[in-house]
């Protein structure tokens, strides 16, 4: 104002004149300010979307855990709806396609029919189709600034057309987190195959193999039962699957690789060392930088999922141990980006989501008993299999205004709904020509507090083991029970403390001798047994009519699904392709440290 009023008596101005002046100016920053918060009022919602890894039922306190505490993601469950009945598909990878496609992944070929269901390598051929209409691209044609920071797992693939699966192109702005996965092989001592795969192991056992041959075949031509030849071959099939094992063993240490939109920015990926508050840190600065415009935020944690991994605030936090600790730490994480909505003035016009992408890995525990993986309260089984452990998640929804507070959703939802409720709540319009599994939630959970009233969202729900279909569910119309057929379930035995799972397989499988098949299929009410325990009997007349319903409800389905998908879990597409994997620094030594990292400790104090 003084330099308006100075410019004004300097070119001779009337006094009274340069006091308009200044006053025009003030009243024009205060309609600016004005205009920005009714722009918050009128504009769409933010959305936010927290995805947990492996948590299981039982691991969070709003769900029932008294030990694990979890404040901000309990104090969210206060101010929204619990979900106690949402469900995810069995694994990580078709989990997070469902979620960002709003449809089962079987409809674009991420329905593996062998063992392997997820994306298992930064240079996999597979990925997430990029015809499929993410909600990040739902949201980005509505004017959204969006972000995915954290866990990704559906590839970074460029096909021969440059239809790319990577979170860039499939309509993230912003992209900071894992490519993959954080793999076992990521920790500092636990690796996906123990101790073998430890760089002077696998070095000892090359030269070992190699020898063994060397001796093998010398004994063989002494014996004469083989010439030189035959010498030679034998030498150059030892040497050739060393050389096949160094690859793929060194494409697993590979995968433990930190990503900022195209480029890696650290490698070896450094998990201990401040990674969930990098991570959440970067969901921050992303929420200021458009705290202006309306945004997504999908916050993909890293944990739960092993190797465990904690910043030094959160060892030994927990009763219990390293898994508790991970948890713990992961809801301080959620705590910290809540807070800056609420600074910012953001939380009562963001819609908030939270959710994990399967259930507990029950098989995971130490040589020690101590246990490394969730827990699934009474739902049976575990990560990768159909029973309820392995699909039914802890989930909380949040929308002030709209969703009542302290209310409980039991009703069956599941995450294809996700993309259909956002598209509801911005108003962006969904493409037209796809069918969806998903629903819009809203309906239901703007009147949770009479959700007896409503209608059935999902009649029929069907839950697929890769690409079988294991188990469907069926809740009646204007009825209070749901049924569930397991056509096939993962074979659990007792393990470690009583748990049921697949510890003879470690993880669950839908292929081979550990999966179980039923004709005519197990029958459950799951309104009165949870548990899955005891199966109601197949010769009862009303149990015949809902077999027939649900048979009947799975060839609709089954003649909806495509049958010219690309299939992305097909061997050449799950394969590692070293020269397409994206490197940093310099051969043969690929490594880089985060240059955020230095940053934080600077402000820590730790430099």
């Amino acid at each position: 104002m003084s330099s308006a009023k100075g410019k004004a008596r300097e070119i001779g101005v009337p006094k009274c004149i340069g006091k308009l002046v200044a006053l025009l100016l003030l009243l024009d920053g205060v309609g600016m300010a004005l205009s920005a918060e009714v722009d918050v009022e009128t504009r769409p919602p933010n959305v936010v979307l927290f995805i947990m890894d492996d948590v299981g039922m039982g691991d969070i306190g709003c769900f029932g855990n008294h030990t694990i505490k979890t404040p901000n993601i309990d104090g969210l469950a206060r101010e929204g709806a619990r979900l106690t009945q949402h469900m995810a598909m069995p694994l990580c990878t078709p989990s997070r396609a469902a979620l960002m496609t709003g449809r089962l992944p079987m409809r674009y070929g991420f329905g593996g029919k062998r063992r392997l269901r997820v994306i298992l390598f930064t240079s996999s051929g597979g990925g997430l189709p990029s015809n499929e209409t993410t909600i990040a691209e739902l949201l980005k044609r509505s004017g959204y600034a969006t972000a995915l920071i954290g866990k990704w797992h559906l590839g970074i693939s460029c096909k021969e057309n440059n239809s790319c699966s990577d979170p860039n192109s499939q309509g993230f702005d912003y992209f900071y987190g894992l490519p993959v996965t954080n793999f076992r092989d990521c920790g500092t001592e636990n690796t996906v195959h123990g101790a073998w795969n430890k760089p002077r192991n696998v070095r000892a056992k090359m030269w070992a193999s190699v020898g063994a041959a060397c001796v093998i075949g010398s004994l063989l031509m002494w014996t004469k039962l083989v010439g030189i030849r035959g010498f030679v071959l034998l030498m150059v099939v030892a040497l050739a699957g060393n050389g096949f094992f160094l690859v793929y063993w060194r494409e697993i240490k590979n995968n433990c690789v930190l990503m900022e939109n195209h480029s890696i920015v650290e490698q070896p990926l450094l998990l201990n060392d401040h990674l969930t508050e990098r991570l959440h840190t970067r969901a921050i600065q992303f929420v200021e930088q458009n705290q202006n415009q309306p945004f997504l935020l999908v916050m993909s944690f890293v944990q739960a999922h092993t190797a465990l991994f904690n910043n030094k605030e959160f060892r030994n936090h927990s009763v219990h141990g390293d898994y508790g600790d991970n948890i713990e730490e992961m809801d301080w994480s959620v705590g910290e980006v809540l807070k800056t909505l609420k600074r910012l003035g953001l939380e009562e016009k963001t819609f908030v989501y939270l959710t994990s992408d399967n259930g507990g890995h029950v098989e995971e525990f130490t040589d020690a008993g101590e246990r490394h993986g969730g827990w699934n309260g009474v739902y049976k089984g575990g990560k990768g299999s159909t029973w309820e452990g392995g699909i039914r998640v802890p989930t909380i929804v949040k929308y002030p205004g709209h969703i009542p507070s302290d209310t409980v959703v039991s009703q069956p939802t599941h995450l294809p709904d996700v993309l259909p409720t956002v598209a509801r709540v911005t108003g962006a319009q969904l493409p037209d020509d796809r069918v969806y599994d998903g629903r819009d939630m809203m309906p239901l959970l703007t009147h949770a507090d009479h959700a007896e009233k409503q209608e059935i969202l999902h009649e029929f729900m069907f839950h697929y083991c890769g690409g079988f279909l294991n188990a469907a569910r069926y809740t009646p119309q204007n009825g209070d029970t749901t049924y569930k057929l397991h056509y096939a379930s993962s074979h659990l035995v007792p393990g470690v403390h009583g748990v049921m799972g697949c510890f003879d397989v470690f993880s669950c499988e839908c292929i081979g001798t550990s999966v179980d098949r039923h004709d005519p299929p197990l029958v459950y009410d799951l309104s009165s047994d949870p548990s899955e325990v005891n199966p109601l009997d197949s010769n009862d007349p009303k149990v015949k009519i809902v077999i027939r319903k649900v048979n009947e409800a799975v060839a609709i389905h089954r003649a909806s699904l495509p049958h010219n998908t690309d299939h992305q879990f097909a061997r050449l597409s799950i394969l590692p392709r070293p020269w397409e994997r994206p490197r940093c620094g310099r051969f043969p030594h690929y490594t880089c440290t985060d240059p955020y990292l230095d940053q934080l400790k600077k402000l820590k104090g730790e430099m």
